[in-house]
């Protein structure tokens, strides 16, 4: 019984991480596709959510670019 109930957790798991992956891999190929079309028409929206969902999830930051914090007023 129990491996039965492990056995089901792994598939669950493995399923959500191969659904995860793939929506991430959907949102680049949708960044990209928006990038190339809106090179030649400027008019076309920003952004679909699973793009803009993917350049959120794979931006990096650096010191540089991080906003200024705000001292805490004591």
């Amino acid at each position: 019984m129990i491996l039965v109930l492990a056995s089901i957790i792994a598939v669950f798991l493995a399923g959500s991480t191969c659904g995860i992956f793939a929506m991430l891999v959907i949102g680049i190929h949708a960044e990209e596709r928006r990038v190339m079309r809106n090179r030649s028409n400027p008019t076309r929206p920003d952004s679909s959510r699973a793009g803009a969902v993917s350049r959120h999830l794979l931006t990096t930051r650096t010191c540089d670019e991080a906003p200024t914090r705000v001292p805490a007023g004591r």
